[in-house]
């Protein structure tokens, strides 16, 4: 009886972090339909292009401590109180050079302080996403991302005859403070005995985190960074809301393996188990989840993507959960330096590859340079484990 009662509780938990999850990618689907049914394409194509270059400084703030502080945490856990704190009150110095970015980028002119207080509030939940996670709080987290979403999507129906870009973003400010402020009274009113401080060697802590994290984010996103210069408005905007379903996909491998992280920090025996099922379980999520793009895309949100883009979608999907795995095995043995440099030699030869694909290819170039990146990064990684493991192997004689 017990292992039927044990196997039920793990999946509650995973359904509950990817719903928590899931509301939080879903938010910005809902609010991007709502823009492009009601009111226009190239609005949302607008705030798409301040979206994508705000989570840029929004990394930046991150600083890597979503997987410093949760190893952190699994290694010290009667001082979780006192690590985040310190943390978060290191990296919101950050936040001064990340000022002086908005004011300087010309994508931002114009919105400056509505986008530092988008940033600012976004960045004060990041802080307390780990907490969620730790804690495995993904009831409450579900009720903090539904109320956000009903807000802002309540807030854009009211305001919509009188909606621009300035209004839209300060709308989303807002419900990004509501979120902030339900998470501040959740969390902080528990916390014991906390000294608050500045520790900069949690900065140089989370570096090895940080920088496979940055390197592997513009791996990941060169593609739309050479949207926001090569397409139209109209064309960012479509190609945003196909990104935003690829991004659902994307965190298919964490929903499950995320809410057992430190579980699988500390196991020696799960790890190849683990990464044989989500390579062989990603072949068949990855038709599920394309055929899911094509009704929604098409009957839904009613954009055209060719068939050639969602098989290109298909072939991006595929080792998705698998490269999840590999990832956590080498934070495991703290070899992030090794994806670093792996990212580090893709980004090169991405920037340089993607320049001509997307002048050239448009939509067809970007995804093509996606699966691409997706692929060699998977095989590099697979192949450096496989290599390391043959040589610490003893051979028997």
């Amino acid at each position: 009886m017990a292992q039927p009662n044990k196997i039920t509780k793990r999946l509650t938990t995973i359904s509950l972090y990817g719903m928590s999850r899931l509301l939080a990618v879903a938010s910005v689907l809902l609010i991007s339909l709502v823009i492009v049914t009601f009111h226009s394409t190239e609005l949302w194509g607008e705030y798409a292009e301040i979206l994508i270059w705000s989570n840029v400084v929004l990394l930046f703030l991150g600083f890597g401590s979503h997987d410093y502080l949760l190893r952190s945490f699994s290694r010290s856990p009667s001082t979780i109180d006192q690590q985040w704190t310190v943390n978060f009150t290191t990296r919101s110095l950050l936040f001064i050079p990340a000022a002086v970015v908005v004011f300087l980028a010309p994508v931002f002119q114009g919105y400056e302080w509505l986008i530092l207080g988008l940033i600012l509030f976004q960045f004060i939940n990041t802080a307390f996403r780990v907490l969620l996670l730790y804690h495995r709080d993904f009831a409450f987290n579900i009720k903090v991302e539904l109320l956000y979403n009903v807000a802002v999507i309540t807030a854009l129906w009211v305001m919509m005859d009188t909606l621009d870009l300035g209004l839209l973003i300060l709308i989303i400010s807002l419900g990004q403070l509501l979120k902030a402020l339900c998470y501040g009274v959740f969390y902080l009113k528990g916390f014991k005995n906390v000294k608050w401080g500045i520790a900069w060697n949690d900065l140089a802590r989370s570096t090895p985190f940080f920088i496979p994290l940055a390197v592997g984010t513009v791996r990941m996103k060169v593609d739309i960074y050479y949207g926001t210069y090569f397409f139209s408005v109209n064309d960012l905007s479509k190609y945003q809301i196909f990104l935003s379903f690829l991004m659902l996909a994307q965190m298919a491998g964490p929903f499950i393996l995320n809410p057992y992280l430190k579980n699988f920090y500390r196991s020696g025996t799960m790890v190849n188990k683990l990464q044989k099922l989500f390579f062989w379980y990603g072949w068949p999520f990855a038709i599920l989840m394309s055929v899911a793009m094509f009704v929604a895309l098409t009957y839904v949100y009613q954009l055209d993507f060719t068939m050639l883009q969602y098989l290109l979608a298909f072939v991006f999907i595929a080792p998705l959960m698998f490269h999840t795995t590999l990832v956590s095995e080498y934070y495991k043995e703290n070899k992030q330096k090794q994806i670093a440099v792996f990212s580090s030699v893709l980004v090169v030869l991405q920037i340089v590859l993607g320049y001509f694909l997307i002048s050239a290819s448009g939509i067809d170039g970007a995804l093509i340079l996606k699966v691409l990146g997706q692929w060699a990064i998977v095989i590099v990684l697979w192949w450096w484990l496989r290599r390391k493991n043959r040589r610490t192997i003893p051979v028997e004689v």
